[in-house]
């Protein structure tokens, strides 16, 4: 429950934290703050929320996943088990309710293809290393999908327990609890200089503010704040392309054909979503990723039509090494990162969260951060330029 805090501004009185980004980490973790009483801010060159994490189809998709070797997967599978508590609490503290729906999911496999079938292969490996149980399989589309399915052999995985959250609901709750809990909202404000001695000093084109800590929370964009810090990470952008059209089955299921193409419930649309463009910035939807969900469309369901409702796209952050980056950059200045979730942010919010809540406390996080560190071999480095 969020406690609230006394209002202030610039240089009066120093914040306790001040996020840097808006997006869905940016928010969850100044949300956790704001529960537990700290004085907070939330800074963000462009509207709250209005990048990658809008842009996003909110998949929270474990696979039936048990246990894991994996840090990241581990720490997701973990997450998405955290997920129906966590959004109480912020549907609680704004008064928004947000779409949860446990729907399922159907993964679908061509068998006539290689590449379908090694990518079967893997998620067959993955369902027996996980320990996975709660899902059936068969080798047709399920009867729903039946008159719409491409010919030829198929095998479909269903997974009864998955689910997914109406992600741009969640961004608008999350900034309505954070206002009524007091944290002030610094939206279309670009920090220019963070000065460290002593006490953090931030500039921007209009004020200044002193901070105990600054997190930095800028996804793909996170690089134009390190360097001003002196750092810079191995973060690369990758564009994600999606459309909205009308729904052509009655379910409230997700639909996932391989690896290639997902479609997920939205109102009495479906949302699709198929590219990944490392390295890409621009933000639009464009002929190359109408042409991929059409092609991938066409593959999977042979005459579908699809007429586009809306169209948009996402420039999400992925670390080189595919692990986010969760830690201290300079402890001893109180400036910490918690970026490069690349496609996983929506799901990873709750923990991640709360772990870097814990982190800037100085109490052991609930799940080790180590893997994560900034500082790992392959992670930040002094910025040269």
């Amino acid at each position: 429950m969020l406690k609230g805090t006394e209002r202030g501004s610039d240089l009066e009185k120093p914040y306790d934290l001040v996020v840097l980004g808006g997006g869905i980490m940016g928010l969850a973790c100044a949300f956790e703050e704001a529960c537990r009483g700290r004085r907070v801010a939330i800074v963000d060159p462009n509207p709250l929320g209005r990048k990658a994490s809008w842009a996003a189809a909110g998949i929270l998709a474990g696979r039936a996943g048990v246990v894991s070797n994996s840090p990241f997967r581990g720490f997701y599978l973990r997450s998405l088990a955290a997920y129906p508590e966590w959004l109480k609490r912020v549907e609680a503290d704004s008064g928004i309710p947000v779409a949860f729906v446990r729907g399922g999911d159907y993964q679908v496999f061509r068998l006539d293809n290689p590449a379908s079938l090694r990518s079967l292969k893997a998620r067959e490996s993955q369902l027996i290393r996980e320990k996975a149980t709660e899902f059936s399989v068969r080798d047709e589309w399920p009867a729903f999908l039946r008159p719409r399915g491409c010919k030829g052999p198929v095998r479909a995985f269903h997974f009864p327990g998955e689910a997914y959250v109406n992600n741009r609901e969640l961004l608008a709750a999350l900034e309505t609890a954070l206002k009524r809990g007091g944290v002030d909202l610094f939206p279309e404000l670009r920090i220019r200089a963070i000065h460290t001695a002593g006490e953090n000093v931030l500039e921007a084109e209009s004020r200044k503010m002193r901070a105990r800590q600054v997190l930095i929370a800028a996804g793909a964009w996170s690089n134009e704040i390190l360097k001003l810090t002196g750092w810079r990470a191995p973060v690369i952008p990758v564009k994600g392309q999606l459309a909205s059209f009308p729904a052509f089955h009655p379910e409230k299921t997700m639909i996932h054909c391989q690896e290639k193409l997902y479609l997920i419930p939205r109102g009495n649309n479906l949302i699709a979503g198929t590219t990944t463009e490392p390295e890409i910035w621009d933000e639009g939807f464009d002929a190359y990723g109408d042409e991929k969900l059409r092609g991938y469309l066409g593959e999977f369901f042979p005459g579908l039509e699809p007429d586009w409702v809306e169209t948009w796209s996402g420039v999400r952050p992925r670390a080189r090494d595919r692990l986010p980056l969760m830690g201290w950059v300079d402890e001893n200045a109180g400036i910490a990162l918690c970026a490069g979730h690349y496609k996983s942010g929506i799901g990873l919010a709750p923990l991640a969260a709360k772990c870097m809540s814990a982190l800037l406390h100085g109490e052991k996080p609930p799940v080790d951060l180590s893997p994560f560190d900034p500082k790992r071999k392959g992670g930040l480095q002094k910025n040269t330029s």
